[in-house]
């Protein structure tokens, strides 16, 4: 009698896992430690803006165009140090200067919040802008390498996930500070997070390889590119209330345009300059690096422009101004899911699409937002609108701006990214204090020229990525290429 063979269930097609997919556990905390220092970061930001209107009460006799440096200094700090940063990381190690400037950061918090007056106040601002220079060109370049080219867009998703909850929680973290004591608690929260992150990093983070092509960091570039970026920006900020026609006005702009072109010339010409001009003839990088200076430029000057409004003109606490933006902030957590997404089926069109939800977030609001607080009406739509939008654009456009730069360019790839970054940044806080005036005479009307600005910020973003490659998307074989 023959006895019957059981079948093989076993399926011997399927195909073992690829080697090159695994990520290590070291690479996950790595991951988890970077974040949480962007988080930091970014939660400074965002506190830094809902306690601007009580630091303007505290220092009353302050024009709001030199306080307002307490933003713009600190922006233009981290955006002029950036390339110097990215070039010190790609030729001394990346990890040496993240530690470096996430010391910074922390050490300078601690004196922001006990500044007396503001100039203090202003130079400890400037001194944390270094320290996130530092921590920030370094950010992305740390972490790409610990990643294979497919699970990239899920680690900069998760990075980016902690960008977008320093966002979320740094208003509302900020206004509990400043409620319970003053607005000065708001900047020492950084300080035990730093602290911990220092000493956990000093374990887990691995050094990168150093690039032997970087160069002598060209500090005179960086003078002159940081005084053009200063001058230009003094010029808007003091423009409405000295007048645009004043000599010193016009000086500072003229002088910012002459030195812009300096910088640019001395770029092309240097042996070892501050900005390789060459990054731009990737289109990739070239149009990212376009679309995200209007959307940078545009959100900057909501986050500085919401709390004001919210206390200012509705008359809501700083608890109540800070939970409102910090709702409009929880929908940006689309950053995993999009930028996993957006792995397989191109950049251009989750960009396109969320510039134009966040443009009709503040379209939302020119047409139906007036004096009377009333939160959950239109309000809150334009608000859930503005922050889906933000949310899709913010994080895969890093990726697509550097999903095509070779690995040795990492480094000063994401260092001039972030610049721009910045740069547009305090250049949107600077335009929009000059639509809006003194705080003496704010009013809903400056309010709408301002979302009108931010509107036209991210369909400027909108247009820029029209040019982007068609379903392009992180690719596995630039390893091999670099």
């Amino acid at each position: 009698m023959k006895t019957s063979r059981k079948p093989d269930l076993t399926n011997r097609s399927q195909p073992s896992p690829d080697p090159s997919d695994y990520v290590s556990r070291q690479s996950w905390l790595s991951l988890a430690l970077v974040s949480s220092a962007t988080f930091i970061i970014i939660l400074d930001l965002m506190a830094t803006n809902v306690a601007f209107p009580f630091i303007e009460l505290e220092f009353a006799d302050t024009p709001r165009s030199t306080l307002a440096w307490v933003s713009s200094g600190n922006a233009i700090a981290a955006g002029a140090l950036l390339l110097v940063a990215g070039r010190l990381a790609d030729r001394h190690g990346r990890r040496r200067i993240f530690l470096l400037g996430l010391a910074l950061f922390t050490a300078v918090s601690a004196v922001t919040a006990a500044a007396p007056n503001p100039t203090v106040l202003i130079a400890a601002r400037v001194g944390q802008g270094a320290g996130a220079a530092m921590v920030t060109s370094t950010a992305v370049a740390l972490l790409l390498p610990l990643f294979p080219a497919k699970k990239r867009g899920l680690a900069i998703g998760i990075w980016g996930t902690a960008a977008s909850a320093g966002a979320a929680t740094g208003p509302t973290l900020g206004a509990v500070a400043i409620e319970a004591v003053n607005w000065r608690w708001a900047f020492l929260i950084n300080v035990p997070i730093g602290l911990t992150v220092l000493v956990l990093g000093r374990r887990v983070l691995a050094e990168t390889e150093r690039s032997s092509d970087a160069g002598p960091v060209d500090y005179v570039g960086s003078l002159v590119g940081t005084s053009a970026i200063g001058l230009l920006t003094f010029g808007v900020l003091q423009g409405p209330r000295w007048g645009w026609t004043s000599g010193t006005v016009l000086l500072a702009l003229v002088l910012s345009v002459a030195l812009a072109t300096a910088f640019l010339v001395r770029c092309n010409r240097a042996a070892s300059p501050l900005v390789n001009l060459g990054l731009f003839r990737n289109q990739k990088f070239a149009l990212a690096n376009l679309s995200q200076a209007g959307t940078q430029f545009a959100i900057n000057a909501w986050f500085f422009t919401t709390p004001l409004f919210l206390i200012n003109v509705w008359g809501y606490s700083a608890l109540a101004g800070g939970t409102a933006v910090a709702i409009g902030m929880i929908v940006s957590f689309v950053s995993i899911p999009v930028g996993h997404w957006s792995d397989t089926h191109g950049y251009r069109g989750v960009l396109a699409l969320g510039g134009m939800i966040a443009a009709s977030g503040m379209f939302v609001w020119v047409f139906s937002v007036d004096e009377s607080p009333d939160f959950w009406s239109l309000y809150l739509v334009g608000l859930l609108l503005f922050g889906l939008g933000a949310g899709m654009v913010g994080i895969v456009v890093t990726n697509a701006a550097l999903t095509d730069v070779p690995e040795h360019d990492l480094g000063i790839g994401n260092a001039v990214f972030q610049t721009i970054r910045r740069v547009c940044g305090a250049l949107g806080v600077a335009v929009a204090v000059a639509l809006l005036g003194d705080r003496s005479n704010e009013s809903i009307q400056a309010f709408r020229a301002v979302w009108l600005l931010i509107a036209g910020g991210y369909l400027f973003s909108v247009i820029a990525v029209m040019g982007y490659p068609t379903n392009s998307t992180s690719d596995p074989d630039r390893q091999l290429r670099s």
